[in-house]
């Protein structure tokens, strides 16, 4: 499931995740003040509007849906970009296939030129996710360079952005928070977070990404590289014989 809605972007609320991120994205990296993506008939999709803007996001949004339909007239006889002077400054439309635009807003003088790159990448990038496209090398391999390496990064932030809101990560955490207790009633709270580390150094991987034999493997180890020789047999096998069962048994019973 983790990796169908990775790759394709199934999800209403993903799909709307992956849509501002990258407008976020053009943000960061260009410098247009107000970054819209929006139906042709002002229905908007995803936005990004830096909070500072406050009220006068309003007179934008108005003068622009003014001058919409006019504008995706224009796109649909073959038009792909138009870029109109205003009072407050330039806003740039950009056809996104059929039906959507993508609305970029500058209220300073810039350099369009290097700016009309980003919005031209952009624009391929929200084509492909708007159309939940899949990520596989055979279409990645299709764009430029740029666009391919935008679609990786987003493609990683969404990903991160799901698994971190998933049953298997809140199972994970919940498993972590259990064995810190059961170490530090046997080492101390202070030595807790190094003995940790240690083993998920040797297992090679983090919380987030462990898997229900990893967890096992990870109370055995603390149990025999760091109890028993600290604590000796006894309390080094009590931990083993009632940390094992009852891991085993939280691991099994927590609903995905």
């Amino acid at each position: 499931m983790v990796k169908k809605v990775k790759e394709e972007l199934e999800d209403v609320s993903l799909l709307k995740f992956a849509l501002e991120s990258q407008l976020k994205r053009m943000y960061q990296i260009s410098d247009v003040d107000v970054v819209l993506f929006a139906g042709v008939d002002g229905k908007i999709y995803a936005s990004y509007i830096p909070e500072d803007l406050g009220s006068r996001i309003f007179e934008f949004t108005n003068v622009i849906n003014n001058n919409l339909r006019h504008i995706s007239q224009q796109l649909e006889i073959g038009l792909l970009q138009s870029i109109v002077e205003y009072q407050f400054g330039t806003v740039i439309f950009s056809s996104v296939g059929r039906g959507a635009l993508l609305i970029s807003l500058f209220t300073q003088k810039v350099n369009l030129t290097e700016n009309m790159e980003i919005i031209d990448t952009t624009r391929e990038v929200m084509l492909h996710i708007f159309e939940q496209r899949p990520m596989t090398s055979d279409q990645l391999s299709q764009y430029s360079e740029d666009v391919a390496n935008e679609l990786r990064a987003l493609s990683k932030r969404v990903f991160d952005e799901m698994y971190t809101q998933s049953s298997e990560y809140k199972k994970n955490m919940e498993i972590l928070d259990d064995i810190k207790s059961k170490i530090s009633s046997v080492m101390g709270r202070g030595e807790v977070d190094q003995v940790l580390t240690m083993a998920f150094n040797e297992i090679a991987s983090s919380p987030k990404w462990m898997t229900e034999n990893e967890w096992i493997l990870l109370v055995e180890m603390v149990i025999e590289d760091q109890i028993r020789p600290l604590h000796g047999d006894y309390v080094a096998d009590m931990c083993k014989n009632e940390w094992l069962p009852d891991i085993k048994r939280k691991l099994e019973a927590f609903v995905l």
